[in-house]
C-alpha cells in the first residue's frame, strides 16, 4: 500500500475493507521516498511511532503520577511480553496509533485527570489557558485526535468512554447531583433507551428471541446493536436535557467555544467522510455475541487469549516453557493496584481503563477466535501503569521498623524489576524459536530464473512474496480476502507458461505446480 501511495494512490482504508484507516500507510510511504521500500524500513515506522508513545506516556505519568512511576511504567512498555514486542514491530501499527492518540489526547485536556496511585510525590496533569489562542488551539487538537482516531480503529472507543466518565465525574454538577428538572422529552427518550437496553440483555442471556405478529417480526437477537442503539438514545436524552436546563446564553456561549473542536474532528474524520461520500459507506462488521458464545470461548480466551498476553504463550498458542510461579509478580501487583484504587474507579483513568477494556472486549463482540488477542494490544498502556503503581502498593503493605521507610522505593524498584525480568525470559525463549525467512528471497530467485511473473499461494505467502519481489512478481491470494484485485486480474491475464501455483505452506518454488 505505501508503495501505491508513492505511485498516486490515496487509501482511506486497508484494502479490502471500509474500515481501519491507514496513517502509517502514508509515514512508511514518506520512509519509503527517502531510504527505499524493505522490511526493516516498514517495520522501522512502527518502531518510531512505539517509540514516541513511551516518550510521549512518560511525560503524561511524570505529570499525573511521578518520576518513579513514570519511569517504572515505560520500563515495563519497553521489556513488555512477546505480544507487545510482536506488534511495536508489525507493519500494521494501528493499535500503537491508538495508544499514541490516547496518550496525546490526554495532554490536550484541561482538567485535572490525578492517576490514585501509591508511587511517591503525587501530582496532577493541569493545562492553564493563556488566552483564546492557545484555548482554541488545544479544543481544534482535541476534536481533531478524536477525528484521526475513530478513523484509524473504533476501538478508540477505550479511551474516549473511560475519559468521559472521569470527566463527568470530576464536574460540580455531577459533584452536587444537580441536573434539573427532569424533561419530558429527556425522560421519554430515556424510558425507550432502557427498553432497548433490556431487550439487548435479554437477547445477551437466552440468545434472543423472534415473535410473528401478523405480517411484522418483532426480534430481539443482537445484542450489540441495541446496546449502540440504547447508548445513542440515551445520549439524545442527555443532550435534551441539558440543553432545556440550560440558558439560551449559556448555551450559545458554549457553542461559540466548542465550535471549533466539532470542526477539528471533521477534519480527521474526514477521511471517512470522503470516502462515504465518494466510494461507498464506511462501515465495519457487525458483530453479534451471546452469553452462550462467550461461554463457548471461554476455554481459548482463558487457556490461549490470557496466557499470550501474560506472556506465556505466543501467538501460535505455543506454550513458553516457563514456571507458573514466574506470573506471581505481575499478577500480585495487577491485583494490589485495583484492591487500592477500588474507591476511586469513577475519577481514575488508569484504574477504569484496565477494568473497561476487558468488559468491552467480551461484551462487544470483538471476540472470534484466539488471534482476537490483537486487540487487547493497547491495554497495554494501562497494565503498565497498574503494575508500576501495584508495586509500590505491594511496597507499602510491606511492615517496616521505624526509620527505615525509606527502603520502600527500593523494594518497590525490587518488584518492579522482577517484572521486567520475567518479561525479558520470555522475549529471549521467543527470540530463539524464530528463525530467518530465507525460503521466501530463495523462491523469488527461483520464479525470476524461471520466467515466472505471477501466479497464486496461500493468503499470508502471497502478498509476502508480491512485497519482497517489488511487484516484479505479483502472488494472488487462493483464500482469505482478495485485498488488492488488481494483482489477480494481472495473474489472470499472463500466458500459462508465465504463471505458478505454490502449494499451501511453502514458498518453496520446486514444490510448484502449474495454474
Amino acid at each position: 500500500m505505501a508503495r501505491h501511495v508513492l505511485n498516486g494512490e490515496l487509501p482511506a482504508f486497508f484494502w479490502g475493507q471500509a474500515f481501519k484507516g491507514v496513517p502509517e500507510v502514508y509515514l512508511s510511504a514518506g520512509a519509503f521516498a527517502l531510504w527505499g521500500s524493505s522490511v526493516a524500513v516498514l517495520k522501522a515506522v512502527t518502531l518510531a511511532l512505539f517509540a514516541a508513545y513511551v516518550g510521549m506516556n512518560f511525560v503524561l505519568l511524570e505529570k499525573m503520577t511521578s518520576r518513579w512511576v513514570a519511569a517504572a511504567a515505560s520500563s515495563l512498555l519497553i521489556a513488555a511480553p512477546p505480544a507487545l514486542v510482536f506488534w511495536s514491530l508489525d507493519a500494521s501499527a494501528e493499535y500503537v496509533v491508538i495508544m499514541l492518540l490516547g496518550t496525546a489526547l490526554m495532554h490536550c485536556l484541561p482538567v485535572r485527570l490525578k492517576a490514585e496511585t501509591t508511587g511517591g510525590e503525587r501530582r496532577e496533569q493541569t493545562a492553564e489557558n493563556n488566552g483564546q489562542g492557545v484555548e482554541s488551539s488545544r479544543l481544534f487538537m482535541i476534536g481533531l485526535i478524536v477525528g484521526v482516531g475513530l478513523w484509524v480503529h473504533q476501538l478508540f472507543i477505550v479511551y474516549l468512554i473511560p475519559l468521559t466518565i472521569v470527566l463527568a465525574a470530576r464536574t460540580e454538577r455531577w459533584k452536587r447531583r444537580e441536573f434539573g428538572t427532569l424533561n419530558r422529552v429527556a425522560l421519554g427518550l430515556g424510558a425507550i433507551a432502557a427498553i432497548y437496553l433490556v431487550l439487548g440483555i435479554v437477547a445477551f442471556v437466552s440468545g434472543g428471541f423472534a415473535v410473528p405478529i401478523g405480517s411484522i417480526t418483532i426480534s430481539a437477537t443482537a445484542p450489540q446493536k441495541m446496546a449502540r442503539i440504547a447508548v445513542g438514545i440515551l445520549a439524545l436524552a442527555a443532550l435534551v436535557q441539558l440543553a432545556t436546563t440550560s440558558s439560551g446564553s449559556l448555551v450559545r456561549g458554549t457553542l461559540r467555544r466548542y465550535w471549533i473542536a466539532a470542526a477539528g474532528f471533521l477534519v480527521g474524520y474526514s477521511p471517512v467522510v470522503i470516502y462515504s461520500v465518494l466510494v461507498e459507506p464506511a462501515r465495519s462488521p457487525a458483530r453479534v455475541a451471546t452469553l452462550k458464545q462467550l461461554l463457548a470461548g471461554a476455554p481459548d480466551i482463558l487457556g490461549n487469549i490470557v496466557p499470550i498476553l501474560a506472556g506465556f504463550k505466543i501467538a501460535t498458542t505455543e506454550r513458553l516453557p516457563l514456571p507458573l510461579v514466574a506470573i506471581i509478580p505481575g499478577a500480585a501487583a495487577l491485583a494490589a493496584y485495583l484492591w487500592v484504587s477500588r474507591r476511586t474507579l469513577a475519577v481514575n483513568f488508569f484504574a477504569l481503563f484496565v477494568v473497561f477494556f476487558p468488559l468491552l472486549f467480551l461484551a462487544s463482540g470483538a471476540y472470534l477466535d484466539t488471534q482476537s488477542y490483537r486487540y487487547f494490544i493497547p491495554w497495554y498502556a494501562g497494565l503498565s501503569v497498574a503494575w508500576a503503581a501495584g508495586s509500590y502498593a505491594l511496597a507499602s503493605m510491606v511492615r517496616l521498623k521505624p526509620g527505615t521507610a525509606h527502603y520502600r522505593p527500593a523494594i518497590a524498584s525490587a518488584i518492579v524489576a522482577a517484572i521486567v525480568g520475567v518479561h525479558v525470559w520470555q522475549q529471549v525463549i521467543w527470540y530463539r524459536k524464530l528463525q530467518p525467512d530465507t525460503q521466501s528471497l530463495a523462491t523469488i530467485d527461483c520464479l525470476t530464473r524461471n520466467g515466472i511473473r505471477g501466479g497464486y499461494a496461500e493468503y499470508w505467502t502471497a502478498y509476502k512474496l508480491t512485497f519482497l519481489a517489488e511487484e516484479r512478481i505479483i502472488i494472488a491470494p487462493t483464500d482469505g480476502i482478495d485485498r488488492y484485485p488488481r494483482y489477480t486480474d494481472f495473474v489472470r491475464s499472463l500466458p500459462g507458461h508465465q504463471q505458478v501455483r505454490l502449494k499451501a505452506d511453502t514458498t518453496n518454488c520446486m514444490d510448484a505446480s502449474p495454474p
